[in-house]
């Protein structure tokens, strides 16, 4: 990615991605943040969205390292980002199940009803919060899909926002 971002006829450069993954840990988080508005600026997002990218990549992170804790998995967290029309962040995580669908009104439903009676606390509390995430990350982010599981059991948060040249209305 040397040299300038765009030419000046607003013709970008090859597409890049940049993938990585992190054990599933809280201390993690705050790296994925600080290359995910890195590698943002570098593509070149509009720097008042650059906070924007840093907390909801923040957030998609923390959700997927809780859904992790909460089963029990051991499995990377995986980070993908790419550079084309728009900026695409996605975070994948490898938990089986989908508590709050995409499609579903958030706060319908609340997971447990086979869970064991001490776990039911906690449950509900895990729930509640990836809920409150998911309203987080809508609220920040115009361009939000939840996908999953897909056919290796994981969900995906995908969220993209716009770059100069890219004809989007939302262009700075």
């Amino acid at each position: 990615m040397n040299g300038s971002k765009h030419d000046r006829a607003g013709a970008r450069a090859e597409a890049a991605t940049v993938r990585f993954a992190f054990t599933p840990a809280a201390a993690y988080v705050r790296a994925a943040r600080l290359v995910a508005a890195d590698v943002a600026a570098h593509a070149g997002v509009a720097s008042g969205l650059l906070d924007e990218v840093r907390q909801a990549v923040g957030e998609a992170c923390t959700r997927a390292v809780l859904r992790h804790r909460d089963r029990g998995i051991d499995e990377l967290v995986r980070v993908e980002f790419s550079i084309g029309d728009r900026f695409v962040a996605k975070v994948t995580d490898n938990a089986q199940d989908l508590r709050a669908r995409s499609g579903d009104r958030v706060g319908a439903g609340v997971a447990g009803g086979d869970a064991r009676a001490n776990d039911h606390e906690a449950i509900e509390e895990d729930t509640l919060s990836e809920e409150i995430t998911l309203i987080v990350l809508g609220g920040l982010v115009e361009d939000l899909v939840v996908t999953g599981p897909d056919a290796e059991g994981g969900t995906t948060v995908s969220m993209s926002w716009p770059l100069p040249g890219s004809g989007s209305a939302a262009d700075h």
